[in-house]
């Protein structure tokens, strides 16, 4: 089985995130889907891990350039990973979804929002909500993708 841990918005919020990351220690990837990325040098990632992050709207807006969509397969899953707000997440997730199924993804990690979400099908759309919150996500990989929604302390 292959486990990934999910944030977003961490918004400088490092020492949240840092809790996050010890509340789960055993995790296969660190996905943060943006706003916050440079929070992610602040705090001690498992050696085992492989972090994928996209930047988002805040990110950009300090200067910071990067991945803005990272299309992946973990698993034998086709995962989309990206903030939202290219895709107009606050006014709906018709764009984000019409860009996943484009795309051929099983399921779609994005943030922005700030907002705990999931919408299963094809493609799932998953948000965390935001880790500045103390909010987070699990996936698990099995045959099957199993999605579940945290809150740290």
């Amino acid at each position: 089985m292959t486990r990934i841990l999910v944030v977003s918005d961490s918004h400088g919020n490092a020492e949240r995130l840092r809790r996050i990351i010890d509340r789960e220690k055993h995790f296969d990837y660190l996905v943060h889907c943006g706003d916050g990325v440079n929070d992610l040098m602040h705090v001690n990632i498992p050696g085992e891990a492989t972090v994928l992050s996209v930047t988002g709207n805040v990110d950009v807006g300090r200067g910071l350039t990067g991945e803005r969509i990272i299309h992946t397969v973990i698993g034998d899953k086709k995962f989309m990973i990206t903030h939202g707000d290219l895709f107009g997440a606050h006014n709906g997730l018709y764009l984000l979804e019409k860009e996943a199924k484009k795309v051929g993804a099983d399921i779609v990690l994005f943030g922005h929002t700030h907002i705990k979400y999931l919408r299963e099908g094809i493609p799932l759309l998953f948000n965390p909500g935001s880790a500045n919150n103390g909010l987070y996500a699990i996936v698990e990989i099995d045959r099957e993708i199993s999605c579940s929604h945290h809150l740290s302390a």
